[in-house]
């Protein structure tokens, strides 16, 4: 039955190419080359495989591979039902390459349903480590709190609690950002809030 199907889908591939290649246009012809079933099967069975394990052994945190912790307001909400999405679109594709009966239109369309919840998780996926930033923004934040503005000893001016606060902020941002995801950019905002908190201490009023 494999090989048929086979068959006819290369007959019906050597149409349109004889189609193309009596068409008038400036370029040659484009060739199609057609895979075969167990062609498909060897590129899509790696990469579920590969998937699965990730997905479910994703957890919220900062590390790299984590679930970004700033993603959503209840993050382990969010994280357990993208899970779920693409769990099972990947546990379908898996059971679909194993099936003895599997056909190749079946492999396409089972592979286009990845497309999507796949997306959705790995957005929201660390592609870097940021538990050190998360770690120097949570004592800045403490060391903010603890002084407060003021003109007396153990005080600090209200312009450099201000200009901290925003220092802070800053870093968080970078932390939090999709957009963050190289060790150079945690590196970069971990050195410039460690600048910022010296300045701070500095300004604490003996």
């Amino acid at each position: 039955m494999k090989n048929l199907e086979n068959k006819i889908l290369l007959f019906l591939l050597s149409l349109i190419l004889i189609g193309t290649s009596n068409s008038c246009t400036r370029e040659g012809a484009i060739v199609v080359i057609p895979k075969l079933l167990n062609e498909y099967v060897a590129e899509m069975g790696p990469f579920v495989n590969a998937e699965l394990p990730i997905v479910r052994n994703s957890i919220v945190g900062y590390d790299k591979g984590n679930y970004s912790v700033s993603l959503n307001a209840v993050t382990v909400t969010a994280l357990t039902t993208v899970k779920a999405a693409y769990l099972t679109v990947l546990k379908a594709d898996s059971a679909l390459i194993a099936s003895p009966t599997v056909t190749i239109p079946q492999l396409v369309a089972g592979n286009q349903t990845l497309g999507a919840p796949g997306k959705v998780f790995w957005t929201g996926i660390n592609m870097c480590d940021k538990r050190s930033l998360n770690d120097a923004i949570t004592n800045a934040n403490t060391l903010n709190n603890s002084v407060p503005a003021g003109t007396t000893p153990g005080t600090v001016p209200l312009a450099a609690k201000t200009t901290y606060t925003t220092d802070i902020k800053t870093a968080t941002t970078t932390r939090d950002a999709t957009t963050t995801t190289i060790d150079r950019q945690v590196t970069e905002a971990i050195d410039k809030l460690k600048t910022a908190t010296a300045t701070f201490n500095a300004a604490i009023i003996k």
